[in-house]
């Protein structure tokens, strides 16, 4: 879970109202009623409010591994509404933070193609709401601001296993992250969606992991002798 108020500035609620999850509760047997808690949306959102609190006026790397939930409208495999997102943020200058998110998308592509999967880079866009949302999403698309990395994780079904995204100053504005000179802050995240790689890896070498190439088996510290669910 996540405050509801920094969902709320990292405008998630206001851009995707279809995909956000409220957490409702019931005090003394009353009739259940939205708190101040949301489900996390993306994993990132959490190290803002940090990065903050922390008054960090340089470049900034963090991590965070977290379920997210998005309501997804199908049952396609892999759409989960309930998933394991790991990330990494860079926050810092505009042009560190930019060379950053094209070194990220470049590792994510070696990373995934030294498990023996067959990744390609297409510009992408979030999903953004109504109108306006058709306006955001063509404007990050031309700017290539979000990139997705997209492998087969069953048959006749190819869906996005890792992402970049460049926010600009989007979140530094949000949180009021300042740099050293008084500029705003801008970021870049790359996400791995945990439970589409492993679809993936299922996908390309089978159901069992003792049953893998020495290549991505090393890669993930599965050991000889280590049984088919390691």
């Amino acid at each position: 879970m996540i405050a509801r108020r920094v969902s709320e500035l990292a405008g998630y609620p206001s851009s995707f109202p279809h995909l956000f999850g409220e957490v409702h509760g019931a005090r003394d047997g009353a009739r259940p009623v939205p708190t101040d808690l949301m489900l996390t949306s993306a994993a990132c959102h959490h190290l803002y409010p940090l990065i903050a609190a922390t008054g960090a006026t340089e470049d900034v790397c963090l991590s965070v591994d977290a379920m997210c939930y998005r309501g997804e409208a199908t049952a396609e495999a892999g759409r989960l509404r309930s998933f394991h997102m790991y990330e990494i943020v860079r926050y810092g200058s505009a042009t560190a933070t930019d060379h950053w998110r094209d070194q990220a998308l470049a590792t994510a592509e070696t990373t995934l193609r030294s498990l023996g999967l067959e990744v390609e880079r297409y510009p992408a866009n979030d999903p953004f709401f109504g109108r306006t949302g058709k306006y955001l999403a063509s404007a990050q698309r031309s700017e290539h601001l979000k990139w997705e990395l997209i492998a087969e994780v069953g048959d006749s079904t190819r869906q996005a296993i890792a992402s970049v995204n460049y926010h600009k100053d989007h979140f530094g504005e949000a949180f009021g992250l300042r740099l050293t000179d008084g500029a705003g802050g801008h970021s870049a995240c790359v996400a791995y969606g945990l439970d589409r790689i492993l679809l993936a890896l299922r996908h390309r070498h089978g159901p069992r992991s003792d049953s893998w190439p020495a290549s991505p088996r090393a890669l993930l510290g599965l050991r000889v002798g280590d049984g088919p669910h390691s």
